[in-house]
């Protein structure tokens, strides 16, 4: 009877290191494997996706084809609306960006004026002159209220202050992965004071790949590339013992469950050595110029990579707002106050989000990607004595675009000192209906998703 060795293959997806444990365990050759050895591969994790929810979400959605408008009947599949969520840490002030008050008291208003934008009654800060001329494709919310103001991005990427689980982790569980492409994908660091945020209830196979850092020619990504000491063609070994573990589990069960796990794993080989998922996390792939548009930043490249994923077929991008670009926080006594808005924060998030949405544009791709931009809270209505605003839950502004969102459109405002809702006040778990709404679930009829937004209905006006 021999005995060989198999090489592992680590993953490092955002709740911590899983093992591709196909290997360093001492396994039979074709005379057999030990229930032990078989239980070790059957648990066999991908990306932090469970191969079951892989294989459920994927089948879900091959049951139901949809042709693209005007083509013959079969013949195309009509692109699924994808989401980059960009969340921006720390709180950006509604005064300097979306929501400007010119006729306040300077104190409410700050040191910045107003522009016009090309939607007509619409003016943004002066500090957003590219997104301004852009506005027409874009729906802006300046009523969204209802969060604590503190450091936690739960109502931002949940709906929910008490929940863990993110509009991605819902999204992969609801719809599943496309191809071999990871279906959640998280582009910046840790989310700050929020510890735990990700698959929450639906556990660590919905949580999302992390990658920290964008840059370089090539993003070195270990949990797409075989281990440095193990040649391409040993990769055969693998398939081998997955052949003898298939072999195994028919003599043993008999049972159309276990062919399915069959499936799964070979769907987890596919992804690993698939060509198209490590070209798509490769930014070299994309010329200089196009990538200087994005600007030289970690934000910029980070929306470059987003766009690259979900062109690919990743479902959902949520974009953290580097730390290395400098948080959102302007308090002013611990951190540089609202000339940061001016210096640093505006003109980085203005020429990376207005490139996003003129290239998604010009890829025919803005119709079916739904791009989504808020922070975990505003900030104050009044400049404090430090020069700087501070936390303010009150008010906040959320900006939407593609997805089939109407542009131009304004949903609600706030009061004339930008301090409560005025008209239209939108929640949480409204905001959150509406993600679930423009990605394809129906939150009307579709009881999966209830747990997740309770009652709420998605906001009127946006879907």
């Amino acid at each position: 009877m021999g005995i060989g060795t198999y090489d592992t293959i680590q993953l490092h997806p955002l709740g911590g290191k899983l093992m591709f444990n196909i290997g360093r365990a001492i396994t039979k050759n074709c005379q057999g494997v030990t229930r032990r050895e078989l239980l070790q591969v059957g648990s066999l994790g991908m990306f932090g996706i469970s191969l079951a929810s892989v294989l459920r979400g994927e089948a879900s959605q091959e049951t139901r084809p949809v042709t693209e408008p005007g083509s013959p009947a079969g013949r195309r599949r009509q692109r699924e609306t994808s989401c980059i969520l960009i969340f921006l840490e720390g709180g950006p002030s509604q005064f300097e960006m979306f929501d400007p008050k010119p006729n306040a008291p300077v104190d409410i208003r700050g040191p910045y004026g107003n522009c016009s934008t090309n939607v007509s009654g619409t003016q943004l800060c002066e500090l957003l002159p590219m997104m301004a001329q852009r506005m027409d494709r874009c729906a802006l919310i300046r009523s969204l209220t209802g969060f604590t103001g503190q450091h936690t991005a739960r109502p931002a990427l949940t709906g929910a202050f008490n929940s863990l689980t993110t509009y991605g982790a819902v999204i992969t569980r609801l719809k599943g992965a496309i191809g071999a492409m990871p279906p959640y994908v998280h582009l910046g660091g840790r989310i700050f004071n929020t510890p735990g945020i990700g698959g929450g209830v639906l556990g660590s196979s919905c949580d999302p790949i992390e990658i920290r850092d964008p840059f370089g020619r090539q993003v070195n990504l270990q949990q797409f590339t075989l281990n440095a000491d193990v040649p391409p063609q040993r990769f055969q070994h693998r398939r081998e013992l997955l052949g003898a573990v298939d072999q195994a589990r028919a003599a043993a069960h008999r049972s159309r469950a276990i062919e399915r796990m069959d499936t799964f794993h070979q769907r987890a080989v596919d992804m690993l050595t698939s060509p198209r998922v490590r070209q798509a996390f490769d930014l070299s792939q994309e010329t200089d110029s196009l990538r200087e548009r994005y600007g030289a930043s970690h934000f910029g490249q980070s929306l470059v990579l987003a766009r690259r994923l979900v062109e690919a077929g990743t479902r959902f991008v949520q974009v953290k707002w580097y730390d290395w670009d400098g948080p959102w926080d302007i308090h002013g006594f611990n951190s540089t106050g609202i000339e940061r808005m001016e210096e640093e924060l505006c003109p980085r998030f203005d020429q990376g989000l207005a490139s996003l949405l003129d290239d998604l544009r010009d890829r025919g791709l803005l119709d079916s990607t739904l791009v989504v931009v808020l922070g975990e809270m505003g900030r104050t209505p009044r400049i404090n004595h430090w020069g700087g605003r501070d936390h303010w839950g009150s008010v906040l502004f959320a900006v939407l675009a593609g997805g089939g969102v109407p542009g131009g459109r304004v949903i609600g405002s706030s009061d004339a000192h930008g301090a409560y809702p005025a008209t239209f006040p939108v929640q949480p778990l409204e905001f959150a209906a509406t993600i679930y709404r423009l990605l394809g679930i129906d939150t009307n009829l579709d009881p999966r998703v209830r747990p997740f937004i309770g009652s709420a209905a998605p906001v009127a006006g946006l879907v």
